[in-house]
């Protein structure tokens, strides 16, 4: 889906939550939203039944009873969102951000989602079922009583979550960041924990029996009382060491991949392929003068990368690692840099504006897709001569040279 397209339909839908006569209810179902920012939207009731907003910004977002069945919000920003009263049933959170995030009285059990061309998508979630919806923590995701049985949270961060007496059991949970959650006198049995993040966590006559721990970050957990009967990598509970995920081995194709995107970007989509370098690892490479505009380049590690003069508009560098990277020269205009880490990277000259969008006949409408600097980290980076406008940002304490 287009931005501008995209705008219209939240425009409308806004309309039509004020005063159902006006607008149009949002339907976004089995729509294809990765990467776009509903920071602070408002979709209540909105349909994304099916929906993929595979590493959407919906910070602060009022997602009151939508319709999100089967919807994909894998590495979705969900902090301090309201997703209370919503229908999950076999919604995927994998690397969600859920700090703060509310999913009181949500439906979350498994589900079957019709595509098209009416076959059976599979997908796994929990039932949640909140008993205690008057004390929760607004500073983080609270889930006492919530059953999870068979979730899928495959490196969700839940860090410092309430999972009081939750019911996890056979639950996804690996790779996860659970680092200080209270899942006292939860039920974990042959849960998948391998390689997640549990320092500092409340396991306090948990039943772990027959989880897999394999990999697991025990340090400073608390697991007094807990049912340890068959886990699996129990050496964790006394020599603890997290699992650091790989980097994907691209670099021997990437002169045919950067050969065929730039195809794709001269010949407007219609030859050449769209290049998806999630995760790479392109430390040092020579990408200058590289044509990424609307490349993937989430959570790549472009550490010490040459980027001088390289083509990056609407390209998706969020969460990606460019320290020390050479950026001299970039056009940078309306890509996605939230949670990128730009420190100490020279960005002399480098453009930051938003583009204009256009409508199908290629005519200006008016609105721009500004560039999101918001949580990126420019400690030390040096932007002299920089061209910046109008850009979405909440930026850490950093020292910029500008």
């Amino acid at each position: 889906m287009n931005p501008q397209l995209l705008v219209a339909l939240i425009e409308e839908h806004e309309k039509w939550s004020v005063d159902q006569n006006q607008g149009k209810r949002a339907n976004l179902s089995l729509a294809d939203l990765r990467g776009f920012n509903f920071s602070s939207t408002n979709l209540r009731f909105a349909k994304l039944a099916g929906a993929d907003m595979e590493g959407c910004d919906l910070s602060n977002g009022d997602l009151r009873d939508v319709d999100g069945f089967g919807a994909s919000f894998v590495m979705a920003d969900l902090t301090d969102s309201d997703l209370s009263r919503a229908d999950l049933r076999g919604a995927k959170f994998s690397r969600a951000r859920l700090h703060g995030t509310s999913l009181r009285n949500a439906d979350l059990r498994q589900g079957t989602l019709l595509d098209g061309a009416g076959k059976d998508v599979k997908v796994i979630s929990g039932d949640i079922k909140q008993r205690n919806s008057n004390d929760t923590d607004k500073k983080n995701t609270n889930l006492i009583g919530a059953c999870l049985a068979g979730a899928s949270l495959k490196n969700a961060d839940c860090s410092g979550a309430i999972f009081e007496e939750c019911n996890f059991d056979q639950a996804d949970l690996s790779m996860a960041n659970l680092e200080r959650v209270n899942m006292q006198r939860a039920c974990l049995t042959g849960a998948n924990l391998r390689g997640a993040n549990l320092r500092g966590a409340c396991l306090i006559e948990a039943d772990l029996q027959g989880a897999d721990l394999s990999g697991a970050d025990m340090a400073g957990a608390r697991i007094d009382g807990a049912n340890l009967e068959g886990v699996v990598g129990a050496e964790c509970l006394q020599s603890t060491g997290m699992q650091v995920e790989g980097m994907s081995p691209i670099r021997d194709q990437l002169t045919a991949t950067l050969e065929s995107h730039k195809l794709w970007v001269e010949s407007n989509g219609k030859k050449g392929r769209c290049c998806d370098l999630q995760n790479a690892d392109l430390r040092g490479m020579d990408l200058s003068e590289a044509w990424l505009d609307g490349a993937n380049l989430r959570f790549a590690d472009l550490t010490g990368a040459n980027l001088v003069g390289a083509r990056l508009i609407m390209a998706d560098l969020s969460g990606a690692s460019l320290q020390d990277a050479n950026l001299t020269s970039a056009i940078l205009d309306g890509a996605n840099l939230r949670a990128a880490i730009l420190t100490d990277a020279i960005m002399t000259a480098v453009r930051l504006v938003p583009v204009p969008l256009m409508d199908n006949a290629g005519k200006p409408i008016g609105r721009e897709w500004p560039v999101n600097l918001s949580m990126a980290n420019l400690d030390g980076a040096q932007m002299m001569r920089a061209k910046c406008r109008g850009l979405t940002w909440w930026v850490p304490a950093c020292s910029m040279q500008t």
